[in-house]
């Protein structure tokens, strides 16, 4: 007799934060990056570019390196 196989469970996705909401996520993360790496807010355009990237990682979605990210600063 054998076990019937079982599909793994997918974790549900969660909800897409708000505009507002992502904004102030993504300006919480820009900021503690940038404190990680020694950018002063003087360095506008270093800040910038930090920031323009961490955008186009969390429009691509909970498989780029924003959430690695996130895991560092709520761990």
């Amino acid at each position: 007799m054998t076990r019937p196989t079982q599909s793994p469970r997918r974790k549900p996705v969660p909800a897409p934060p708000r505009p507002k909401e992502a904004r102030e996520a993504i300006r919480q993360v820009v900021e503690a990056v940038c404190s990680e790496l020694g950018v002063s807010a003087r360095q506008r355009a270093r800040r910038a570019a930090i920031e323009q990237r961490i955008i186009v990682a969390y429009n691509h979605g909970p498989r780029q390196p924003l959430d690695l990210v996130r895991a560092g600063l709520e761990g």
